[in-house]
């Protein structure tokens, strides 16, 4: 009987010596890929925050890493986490280390306000409301509809197919435009104010930017530049490909996804060269009032956003909340749209409309006040 009792004890002492070893080595595996991880993530924080100081022909396939920005500091989050939990301080204080060297651009991304916000009346005659619209083609129903409701005073658009224009007779006459009236494919500015003049930017087709001097209540010029920059040229089968993770049963996977890639960093190029054209001409602006906004087919951590925007601010950065895109495609992360301002310019509000699912893109709608010299010195 004892013999019994003593072999029954020790199988018991077998079976959680092996489950110790079994967990043991469960957990040693977890902590390896936890430390892969987190290697893989130290280099596209690195990635991220570098793309937008160097041009894309240097980076090469690695400017497109940036695309990814949102999932990275997701993960330098969970990985900071998981150390955390494991109580293994070295490697949680080095994922803390990164990611806050990562938020030093979370703002552009994610805008947190601490008080409590609620839908604020507008005095629309004191400020200037404009919005910024890739309306692909114009021709969705309802979209005039929305946008008369909506009733911004400087409407931009990109992707508009001035052919079908009868359909936007519904804003009415009030509206003056960029437009000549022609069969064109391109970016237009429509204003209540009067243009004053407008053109298209140096070596730049309409189709990828114009700009419009518009004279604000008789007396303040303010320059409206409107961007649709190069393409993404990603087609409706590769956002499919990847949304409904295409790459986990096509047997082509590799040859779809290096074309892809490709494509994203050979476009890059191309924005990258716009940018700095688009960067020239608002330096040699006479006019010292500017917004710029549209399409700019790059995100936040872009070597084209830093260049077009250096100087300007962004106006999701200075009036909007909570996060921002404004792509309704790629697991909703791209934010690829904007309205940025000089200096001189207060965004008094701002907000990316979700409600508004026309297109495969999101209004931007903001009212923005000229800062006057006395306002200034009033509030010194």
């Amino acid at each position: 009987m004892a013999d019994i009792y003593r072999s029954s004890i020790s199988s018991k002492q077998t079976r959680r010596r092996k489950s110790r070893r079994s967990k043991s080595v469960l957990q040693t595996l977890i902590d390896a890929f936890a430390f892969a991880l987190m290697a893989v993530l130290i280099f596209a924080t690195i990635v991220c925050l570098i793309t937008q100081h160097i041009t894309p022909e240097k980076m090469g396939v690695l400017s497109v890493v940036v695309l990814a920005a949102p999932i990275v500091y997701l993960l330098n989050i969970v990985i900071m986490l998981y150390w955390i939990i494991r109580w293994r301080w070295r490697p949680a204080i080095v994922a803390l280390i990164v990611f806050m060297t990562a938020t030093l651009s979370l703002g552009k991304y994610c805008h947190i306000t601490l008080k409590r916000s609620y839908d604020t009346p507008y005095n629309e005659r004191h400020f200037i409301k404009t919005m910024t619209y890739n309306v692909a083609n114009g021709t969705a129903p309802g979209i005039v509809e929305y946008i008369k409701e909506k009733n911004p005073k400087i409407l931009c658009l990109q992707e508009f197919l001035f052919d079908y224009s009868k359909n936007w007779e519904q804003l009415g006459d009030k509206y003056s435009t960029t437009a000549d009236g022609a069969y064109d494919f391109s970016c237009e500015i429509i204003s209540r104010y009067p243009i004053i003049r407008h053109g298209e930017i140096d070596s730049i087709s309409r189709f990828n930017g114009v700009w419009a001097d518009v004279l604000i209540d008789k007396k303040d010029t303010l320059r409206v530049v409107n961007l649709h920059l190069q393409s993404t040229s990603i087609r409706p089968p590769d956002t499919q490909f990847i949304e409904e993770h295409g790459y986990l049963r096509d047997t082509n996977r590799r040859g779809r996804i290096h074309s892809i890639i490709t494509r994203l960093a050979e476009n890059n190029v191309k924005r990258a060269a716009q940018a700095r054209l688009v960067r020239r001409f608002i330096e040699q602006s006479p006019v010292r009032n500017i917004v710029v906004c549209g399409d700019f087919n790059d995100v936040p951590l872009s070597y084209t956003y830093r260049h077009i925007a250096k100087d300007l601010n962004n106006g999701f950065a200075e009036a909007g909340r909570g996060y921002t895109y404004t792509f309704n495609g790629f697991f909703r992360l791209l934010s690829i749209d904007y309205l940025l301002t000089s200096n001189n310019i207060e965004v008094v509000s701002y907000e990316t409309d979700h409600e508004a699912t026309y297109t495969d893109h999101y209004p931007l709608i903001a009212r923005l006040k000229i800062i006057k010299q006395e306002d200034n010195e009033n509030k010194q």
